[in-house]
């Protein structure tokens, strides 16, 4: 059954709203860079694999991270610790290689290969590299403070975004993904702390005026012709949002 009219702009930030409180609860146990490592890497789970990666990401904490002097290293010693190799060779004495999962606790049935764990771990040992002289948290931090401007178009927007997210190993997609559905509520939750308001209202601007992807609005028209009205068109991110929160409230998730 179709919907009546719908705001989806308004469901959209209910959507967030939840987002930003998970980022909070998340706030209240844990650093702002164990915090903000942990949403990353259970996001690369997708649906097969995030207790995995949150499990990896307790068992390897980014403190730890932090210590490992090259991406390779980096990515050695996490897939020692997630129970895909065991050669420790290079990886730093403090290491503790007594702790470990096994690899069957990992999925690969009804998994892409494109979304294997390894080759996900191979991708965000980049960015754990890049991130580890200032931190994960302050590295994004100064990223969205040097990316800030005043007037925000569907023209510039796009380039903001690229800016934030200009980091090596994951695909475009993916970065796009983990910007709105990670970074924007969890630094909108930040500055909200901070009582920043230029910079919070900054991020929300971002995610009421950035586009739909190619793959987003090929998702889109195909959930909207099942259950909106004929003719309704999402334009923006947060509309996107929307949808998703209008399905879970009417058990189309």
């Amino acid at each position: 059954m179709k919907s009546q009219s719908i705001n989806l702009f308004t469901l959209g930030h209910e959507r967030l709203e939840n987002k930003k409180q998970r980022m909070r609860n998340l706030l209240k146990i844990a650093q702002p860079d164990e915090a903000l490592y942990r949403e990353i890497m259970l996001s690369l789970g997708y649906k097969n694999n995030k207790l995995p990666f949150l499990e990896l990401a307790t068992l390897l904490p980014y403190y730890e991270i932090k210590k490992l002097e090259k991406r390779e290293i980096i990515e050695k010693a996490m897939l020692y610790r997630a129970g895909f190799i065991d050669d420790k060779s290079d990886i730093s004495d403090f290491f503790d290689f007594s702790l470990r999962m096994t690899k069957n606790v990992w999925t690969y049935k009804g998994t892409r290969p494109a979304n294997f764990p390894e080759k996900r771990i191979h991708q965000i040992s980049y960015l754990l590299d890049e991130t580890s002289e200032k931190g994960i948290f302050i590295y994004f931090k100064d990223k969205i403070e040097d990316s800030f401007c005043n007037e925000l178009t569907k023209k510039n927007v796009k380039s903001v975004v690229n800016k934030i997210m200009s980091f090596d190993g994951l695909g475009e997609a993916r970065k796009l993904d983990m910007f709105f559905n990670i970074i924007t509520p969890f630094y909108i939750v930040i500055y909200e702390s901070e009582k920043n308001l230029k910079l919070h209202n900054f991020l929300k601007v971002i995610i009421e005026s950035y586009p739909l992807t190619n793959e987003n609005k090929k998702l889109a028209e195909k959930i909207s012709k099942k259950y909106l009205n004929e003719g309704t068109k999402l334009t923006s991110i947060i509309e996107f949002f929307g949808l998703f929160e209008y399905l879970k409230d009417n058990g189309g998730l």
